[in-house]
């Protein structure tokens, strides 16, 4: 399946700078891409793209996502060549809104992605820009004005739905990635706990409220919230399609394929690890093999 293009998130509080360079050949020999969330001001998921693209030979990096409304864009656009040039052409530059929403965020998005293009070099490597996107009107955003668009915490039906919802077809050459979040421990309520827990933060945001409300959740994780022990079947059904604790080989080969089938040609696998530093290590070796 690496062969059809799957990625790999890395969140850096899961996998810190240090662990990088370790599993840089499980990375470069088994997926496509890495992608690095923007989850916290200690480490910069420009310089995780770096310490990742430093390390591999065919592995492209993306940033996934930063915000640069909350940037100097002449600087940014400094990094994302260097990155690029450095890399020949392996870099990959993540942007969303954050949790500004509306009208004028997604024009300002828009306006930040010419702005930066602009100030790319003549004659440098043009640098792919992927929008985070969770409804039809950033899909179709992106289809307009990047070159690929990056869903999260989202099942293959209402992945389908909001690249149909867009209306019109993405111009050739265009990806579609999505971020699926596998939840692993040696305990398996322990798993299931830390998926009831994700699904009940992001539940929190607005953004994504109104997502799970669309995908027919909410009951799902109302159930979950407040509660320390999670029954199997409370993560069966709906839940299942979006998200998996402790998952079997088969179960996410599965749950990639029903992506590819629902429009998304990038599923980037995304796991949450409990445990000390080699069992971390130990998932993506799973991960590989499971995907080779």
């Amino acid at each position: 399946m690496a062969k059809e293009d799957t990625g790999i998130a890395l969140r850096s509080t899961v996998f810190p700078p240090g662990a990088i360079l370790r599993l840089a050949p499980l990375l470069d020999s088994a997926f496509s891409s890495v992608w690095f969330p923007s989850v916290g001001a200690r480490y910069d998921s420009l310089e995780m793209c770096a310490l990742a693209l430093g390390a591999t030979s065919r592995l492209r990096a993306g940033t996934g996502v930063i915000r640069p409304g909350e940037l100097d864009l002449v600087q940014l656009a400094g990094r994302a060549d260097t990155l690029s040039e450095g890399s020949r052409g392996r870099f990959i530059l993540g942007l969303g809104t954050g949790r500004s929403r509306g009208g004028v965020a997604l024009s300002d998005l828009v306006d930040h992605t010419r702005r930066l293009r602009a100030a790319n070099p003549p004659g440098a490597l043009p640098i792919p820009i992927y929008f985070a996107a969770l409804g039809p009107r950033m899909v179709r955003a992106s289809f307009e004005s990047a070159d690929g668009v990056l869903l999260n915490f989202c099942s293959p039906s209402y992945a389908s739905t909001v690249i149909a919802g867009a209306g019109r077809r993405a111009r050739d050459g265009f990806r579609v990635a999505c971020y699926v979040k596998l939840f692993f421990a040696q305990d398996d309520d322990e798993a299931r706990r830390m998926l009831a827990e994700e699904f009940v933060q992001y539940d929190s945001f607005p953004q994504y409220h109104e997502m799970f409300h669309a995908m027919g959740l909410s009951r799902s994780i109302a159930a979950l919230r407040g509660k320390r022990q999670i029954a199997p079947d409370q993560i069966a059904g709906e839940v299942s399609e979006v998200s998996m604790a402790n998952p079997t080989r088969d179960e996410t080969l599965e749950l990639l394929k029903r992506f590819r089938e629902a429009g998304v040609g990038s599923p980037v696998v995304y796991p949450y690890v409990a445990g000390a530093d080699d069992s971390k290590v130990a998932v993506v070796e799973r991960l590989r093999s499971w995907l080779t």
